[in-house]
């Protein structure tokens, strides 16, 4: 962040987490590079195989989500002690957030006092849950009331706050001038954390894939069974996030101890804005009124998800000392970045090799694509007949009865957001007609086309939409948490990038049809007309993608939920029994085959087996296909994003009427070729 003092990591320290980060770059690529090649596997795999029965309607929007810049005027807590003071705010298309002295210092370029990339953050807009929440980070502080000083903060509360909490990072608290502020900010914040941290979840790209199993199968071996929301951010951003969650034992052990003060006082000075006064002396943290009563610090800013006990193990004994206590925050500030630096120099060498190895597996794999499949499918079925039986005994037993609870909930939360979306989609095409059929203005109805294809990307309007996908976060995170599934923001996210989605692909396919369909021949009712057909056709289209895009996602974050659970459930008995099964792959002769990932691939079968016949149950036998993503049938995810799809092929068949050039008349909205194009 800018304007901050040097780093206080000393040579050693420095030293420490370079060989921390090399460490981890040396046992993570070997994953990577086994996954890019299973990831090239299914590509080709899905390229060459059967097309799933139920295919995209939709065209593929062509815009991509990124972040609505925003800037404001804010007041921050900062300085030495720290106190309010007004700054000048501005987000970022990319997802940083940058905060300046003045306006007029952003406006001449001048440099920020501080800045932020916002993937990872929290957004928390209440104080008294913002106070709960570092209770909560310090949990032996409660009820100890020794020397506690009056909590001014309380009595006089700011108005209109906007907390930014990171596990990993310092917090930064903001605050608004008017509610009207407020909530402009929060819905820019909550945008921008959302797309910083889900570009990898979102993109389509082989390699964004296999790196995400390459993180998954990595922790694995370290250990840890179930998601979590470490896989939020860019490449690099996730391996910091994987290094810290190490690095953060140490840490704590080293620093925690000389930190006094209240547990709210020593978790600001884990976290603080700016470095307190000293040790001891509760500093600046006495300007907001926090009482000054010790506790311990145990589980400070490891994020809600417990740090996993064989995470521990791979922190080094002979870890160097972390001070300077009294800038704790400025300290852990410092980790992230130069843990974030080496990850992100790691993955810059690593590049020239990975295009290198995707150009070969792509040439290696694709001969031989129908003989590997063969191969595989003798060593699947061997291995599904070893492991049937404790399969079997731990799905009946641990997944069965709580699988239709777990479906159920994930089939309202993404079917509330996507009927929102549907709402939105068709009061949008609505207002179209009716602005067709009452307005002679072209420039009006051009400003309403320009609306409506905005609308996807219109942070107000979406905002329902959104908050459909939130709303079963408790009752579901208490259902996936005896699985071991900590990743309830990563699930959210992806409810909301897929209302996004859908309705992006909707509306392009809307002004695409009627840009096709209407011409300056018609009058403005028989434009409507037109128009009214047009969206008739649209909502089917829609029907029908989130139908299936439901099916998907209730199959995603199924097995996200339970797969890695059954895995660790089977790790002591089935996993034991790969090595027999190591010289038949090995004579494949192809890295994009392993064991271990066959054994997953049958494991995975079977559960999508259940999550599918549970969805039966649920949404009528005729509404589930027998082969969907994912099922051993058909080994790996067939996506039809880069189809040709149902809207594209009848866009070329659309019959244009005589008089698209001719110019606009008068009395009618100019509907001409291009204005209902996005």
């Amino acid at each position: 962040m800018g304007g901050r003092p040097s780093s206080p990591l000393d040579k050693q320290q420095q030293q420490h987490l370079r060989g921390q980060v090399d460490t981890l770059m040396r046992n993570f690529l070997p994953c990577y590079r086994g996954q890019l090649a299973a990831s090239i596997l299914r590509q080709i795999s899905r390229e060459l195989g059967p097309q799933e029965p139920a295919r995209s309607q939709l065209l593929r929007s062509k815009k991509l989500p990124q972040v609505r810049e925003h800037r404001g005027p804010l007041t921050q807590l900062r300085g030495h002690p720290p106190r309010w003071q007004p700054i000048f705010c501005v987000l970022r298309g990319d997802g940083r957030l940058e905060w300046f002295s003045h306006k007029e210092e952003y406006e001449n370029g001048g440099h920020p006092l501080g800045s932020t990339a916002l993937t990872g953050y929290t957004l928390l807009t209440s104080q008294r849950e913002y106070l709960r929440l570092l209770d909560a980070l310090c949990p032996d502080s409660l009820g100890d009331h020794t020397q506690e000083e009056p909590d001014s903060l309380l009595e006089v509360p700011v108005s209109f706050p906007l907390f930014l909490q990171h596990p990993f990072r310092r917090h930064l608290c903001f605050s608004a001038a008017t509610r009207e502020a407020q909530h402009a900010w929060r819905l820019a914040l909550q945008g921008g954390i959302r797309l910083r941290g889900t570009v990898l979840q979102r993109s389509q790209a082989p390699a964004a894939r296999a790196f995400l199993d390459a993180v998954r199968l990595y922790r694995q071996h370290q250990g840890h069974f179930g998601d979590d929301d470490v896989t939020l951010g860019s490449d690099a951003e996730v391996l910091t996030a994987v290094l810290m969650r190490e690095q953060l034992p140490a840490l704590r052990a080293q620093t925690l101890p000389g930190l006094r003060g209240s547990g709210r006082a020593r978790a600001w000075a884990w976290t603080e804005v700016c470095p307190a006064s000293g040790p001891g002396t509760g500093g600046g943290i006495r300007a907001l009124g926090f009482p000054s009563h010790d506790c311990r610090l145990n589980s400070l800013l490891v994020s809600l998800t417990p740090i996993p006990a064989p995470c521990l193990g791979s922190v080094p004994h002979s870890c160097p000392a972390w001070g300077p206590l009294d800038r704790s925050g400025q300290l852990l500030d410092a980790v992230h970045a130069a843990v974030l630096a080496g990850a992100s120099a790691g993955l810059r060498a690593f590049q020239p090799e990975k295009d290198e190895l995707l150009a070969s597996l792509e040439k290696a794999i694709r001969p031989d694509m129908d003989q590997l499949l063969r191969q595989r499918a003798r060593v699947a079925g061997r291995l599904r007949t070893d492991i049937r039986g404790p399969l079997e005994s731990c799905l009946r037993r641990e997944v069965d009865p709580q699988l239709p609870r777990v479906v159920q909930t994930l089939l309202r939360t993404v079917e509330a957001s996507l009927e929102a979306v549907r709402t939105l989609l068709a009061q949008g095409m609505d207002r179209l007609s009716r602005r067709l059929r009452q307005s002679s203005s072209g420039t009006r109805l051009r400003r309403e086309v320009y609306s409506f294809g905005e609308m996807p990307w219109d942070l107000a309007l979406m905002q329902t939409c959104y908050r459909e996908a939130e709303r079963s976060h408790g009752r579901l995170g208490q259902l996936a948490a005896p699985f071991g599934f900590l990743g309830m923001q990563s699930l959210v996210f992806g409810a909301q990038d897929l209302a996004q989605q859908l309705i992006a692909d909707a509306v392009a396919t809307f002004l695409q049809l009627a840009d096709q369909c209407l011409t300056m021949a018609l009058n403005c009712d028989q434009a409507a007309q037109r128009l009214e057909r047009v969206r008739g056709r649209v909502l089917k289209k829609f029907e029908s993608d989130s139908g299936l895009a439901q099916r998907r996602f209730i199959q995603g974050w199924g097995l996200c939920i339970f797969l890695p659970f059954v895995l660790s459930q089977l790790e002591p008995s089935c996993k034991k029994e790969l090595p027999e099964f190591e010289g038949d792959v090995l004579a494949m002769g192809s890295q994009a085959l392993t064991t271990e990932g066959i054994y997953e691939d049958v494991i995975r079968g079977c559960l999508l087996q259940r999550i599918d016949r549970e969805l039966k149950k649920t949404l009528g036998a005729n509404d589930v296909s027998c082969t969907l993503d994912g099922c051993l049938e058909v080994p790996w995810e067939q996506e039809g994003a880069d189809e040709e799809t149902e809207a594209e092929r009848e866009g070329r068949t659309c019959s244009r009427q005589p008089g698209s050039g001719a110019q606009i008349q008068p009395l009618c909205p100019p509907p001409s070729q291009g204005t209902f194009r996005s």
